[in-house]
């Protein structure tokens, strides 16, 4: 039997409404697909008790495995910002007891994705900490399997923790949101579409008039809002926001500056596929990438919209496309659009990686 971790959220949620939804949205969405499928849901809160006492994990940890039976699969959606000691337990308690085995699907990586704070992490301990640097090195190794991203994701894993389990290559998340199956068709609009943390996105402030863009998102700059260019929209929630677009191309760009990829950050979407790439093939929005990031090949190879080496190309590229040129694309984006509304690249993977724990001779 396969489980999947299922995160509660409602504590965070209710002490902090501003928290992250694109976190939440990722991995609650992960859990739903593979219910669908049929995996179990085994529901975690997201509570942090740094000394919580072994007798009072001990019981919690009971109930939660209440259901296990020996050689189960669990699914660990990491990282889950708990002490990292009560995932150590769980992962302990069903490969040595349960006889069970245990994936990581690995949302993020922080020392790659930080690298800098990563390498400063001197004091942190990576079993009692909630946000270590240093847990990554000792939980991962634990699991049976990995699951990430892409290809440049695995090769980084592989090298950085020396991991030599099978490591499943998922691409896109799924992407679930109101009125799905009843939304039109988007329109062809000479404007662009950034949906995400607009405080990390700086580059921003500095689009030039040329450009026409529409911002979806909290806390926006007020250089950003002086700009005439700038369409800002407000802030939905991650099930209504696909709604909300009604054409135009989807940006899907982190930088420091603009127009070229800077910073820690950029340079980690070289490995990840982010989740506003989901968001807006998942409406049929084509996207523009940077043609070093992870995804860049898979977009342009399936004709899902463009890759760019910096922002000064994006203006020439619009104006010189055409409404039959827009059509085109939706061809394509309606047929991978179905994919990511239904997770199928999640429920791929995820069996995949299923059968490569429990496959005496996989060849993952």
């Amino acid at each position: 039997m396969l489980w999947i971790m299922r995160p509660n959220y409602d504590m965070t949620r209710a002490s902090n409404p501003y928290k992250s939804g694109a976190m939440f949205k990722a991995r609650e969405d992960y859990a739903t697909d593979l219910v669908d499928i049929g995996a179990k849901p085994l529901d975690m809160y997201d509570y942090y008790y740094r000394k919580e006492p072994a007798d009072m994990w001990s019981g919690r940890m009971d109930g939660m495995l209440a259901g296990f039976h020996a050689g189960d699969t669990l699914i660990l959606q990491l990282p889950f910002f708990v002490r990292p000691l009560n995932l150590k337990y769980i992962t302990e308690q069903i490969q040595q007891v349960y006889h069970g085995k245990v994936i990581g699907m690995v949302h993020d990586y922080e020392p790659l994705r930080q690298r800098g704070l990563a390498i400063h992490d001197k004091n942190s301990d990576g079993w009692l900490d909630q946000y270590s640097y240093k847990t990554y090195k000792l939980l991962f190794p634990m699991m049976d399997a990995l699951i990430v991203h892409s290809h440049a994701f695995k090769d980084a894993i592989q090298k950085d923790l020396n991991y030599k389990k099978p490591i499943i290559v998922q691409g896109p998340f799924g992407y679930h949101f109101t009125n799905a199956a009843n939304i039109g068709a988007p329109k062809f609009e000479k404007k662009l579409i950034f949906a995400g943390s607009l405080p990390k996105a700086q580059y921003l402030k500095h689009v030039p008039a040329d450009w026409q863009l529409e911002v979806y998102g909290t806390a926006p700059a007020k250089e950003m809002l002086a700009l005439k260019q700038v369409d800002y929209r407000g802030s939905f929630s991650p099930e209504q926001l696909p709604n909300e677009f009604t054409g135009g191309f989807g940006l899907v760009w982190d930088s420091t500056t603009f127009p070229t990829v800077t910073g820690e950050l950029g340079e980690y979407t070289k490995l990840a596929y982010e989740h506003k790439l989901s968001l807006y093939l998942a409406r049929r929005i084509p996207v523009i990438v940077w043609d070093e990031s992870a995804p860049a090949q898979w977009v342009v190879k399936n004709h899902l919209g463009f890759a760019v080496h910096d922002l000064t190309e994006v203006a020439p590229l619009i104006n010189r496309l055409t409404k039959k040129d827009y059509d085109k694309l939706q061809s394509n984006l309606s047929r991978v659009a179905r994919l990511i509304q239904r997770g199928d690249y999640v429920k791929t993977a995820a069996m995949t990686a299923y059968m490569a724990v429990n496959e005496q001779n996989h060849q993952y």
